[in-house]
């Protein structure tokens, strides 16, 4: 019961850093946030509404209407208002079409990691907040929106004229300071420790598993599935309540979903890592079970297994095409990588040491042998027939070559060799 107690309590925690890795990542880790940055940015779900904010942020910055009264002729002026309106639909396609330019998403990426990094070294203590922002951490997307009025003539020197706080989003008020650095101080802490806790729960109760440790392993198998499962689940379930309560039309819930899906990537690849990673060890504790068809599986594969290059050799190329197509981000990570290699190289090394305990006759097959072997078995019947082609098939040619043996044509090994390679023939030249 404590062994099993103890695979419950490293699921648990494994689960729980899985969560806590996937925002220390996400939220603090530079590099993953530009990556994350630029799938949002690149996404076409979320563009037009990350150019409605621009747009928003040029016009109640700068008075079009004014601008447009003060450059029409005396006799045009009543209509700035209704050129204004007009206006404004221009500057959305003009957004969206900026948005798509890579030189503009290059600034969205950069302003959106200075924010980031800005952030991290305020959660971290290594700075105070910056007093350009009345104390707060904010997202400044002021060059964006100067980019937008640019692209219009009749808005002049927008750089000059635009307030500092315009296209300004905080992310840290001041006053969560505090808050928000312990929660972060936790947060590194758990992710740094709690899955060396985990693992150390699984070593220990495969320890205290002595004479089941194959259903104890088989169990924390389960248990992986398990867990990834429930990550999946509660990474859906809480896209849904942060989109519904976040989001309040309707017309925004695609990008709102759209963003959710890319910041969780890393979460959801967790859960898919737990997945895989369970159900090959389930695969693995099958195969190194007492049923006859495992120990079938285990006899056909024992002369392969005995040869340390084949076996290791063919799990290296499997793990490498795993890697190249990279299910999940875990597996492009190098930590997890080396993880990953390391447990599958234990998991062929216990099943050759089991199958050279059953089958210690097996022996490693000779395919350069027994192609030649082959080819000389069908040399020698080709011979022996003068080179004819049997007309009534494999049966009429046995018995042209039992008439030929019986008659002392063919000795008996001649005979054997010539039966061989009508059953076996090798690949025609």
């Amino acid at each position: 019961m404590l062994a099993r107690a103890l695979v419950v309590v490293g699921i648990l925690l494994l689960v729980v850093s899985a969560v806590a890795n996937f925002v220390r990542y996400e939220a603090l880790d530079s590099g993953q946030f530009r990556e994350t940055s630029r799938l949002l940015i690149t996404n076409e779900e979320i563009q037009p509404q990350v150019a409605a904010t621009l747009v928003d942020a040029l016009y109640e910055n700068v008075d079009v209407a004014t601008e447009l009264e003060d450059q029409l002729p005396d006799n045009l002026q009543g209509l700035a208002g209704p050129i204004a309106g007009i206006s404004r639909e221009l500057a959305d396609r003009a957004a969206r079409e900026l948005l798509q330019r890579p030189s503009v998403q290059n600034i969205w990426v950069d302003s959106t990691v200075l924010a980031q990094e800005r952030l991290v070294r305020v959660l971290e203590g290594k700075t105070r907040l910056v007093a350009t922002s009345g104390g707060d951490v904010a997202l400044d997307l002021r060059p964006l929106v100067t980019r937008l009025a640019d692209r219009f003539a009749f808005v002049s020197n927008v750089s000059d004229r635009l307030p500092e706080d315009a296209g300004r989003i905080v992310i840290l008020r001041s006053d969560e300071l505090k808050a928000a650095q312990d929660v972060t101080q936790g947060l590194k802490v758990i992710a740094a420790w709690v899955w060396v806790l985990a693992l150390a729960a699984f070593a220990a109760a495969i320890w205290l598993a002595r004479g089941r440790r194959r259903l104890e392993l088989r169990a924390i198998a389960i248990g992986f599935v398990i867990g990834g499962v429930l990550l999946l689940v509660v990474r859906s379930l809480a896209g849904r309540y942060v989109v519904d309560s976040l989001v309040s039309s309707e017309s925004v819930s695609p990008a709102a979903r759209e963003a959710w899906n890319i910041v969780t990537r890393l979460l959801e690849g967790s859960g898919w890592s737990l997945v895989i990673v369970g159900v090959v060890t389930l695969v693995g504790v099958w195969l190194a079970g007492a049923g006859p068809r495992a120990s079938g599986v285990r006899q056909a594969l024992a002369p392969w297994l005995r040869r340390p290059e084949l076996a290791f050799g063919t799990a290296a190329f499997l793990y490498l095409l795993v890697l190249l197509w990279q299910p999940t981000p875990q597996f492009g990570r190098l930590l997890w990588v080396l993880v990953f290699a390391v447990l599958a190289a234990v998991g062929v090394e216990v099943l050759r040491r089991q199958t050279a305990r059953e089958f210690p006759d097996a022996v490693g097959v000779d395919w350069v042998g027994g192609t030649r072997e082959r080819y000389e078995a069908w040399r020698v019947g080709r011979q022996a027939g003068h080179g004819a082609t049997p007309p009534d098939g494999v049966a009429a040619e046995v018995e042209r070559l039992a008439a030929l043996h019986a008659s002392g044509a063919l000795t008996d090994d001649e005979f054997a060799a010539a039966k061989a390679a009508l059953i076996m023939p090798p690949p025609q030249g």
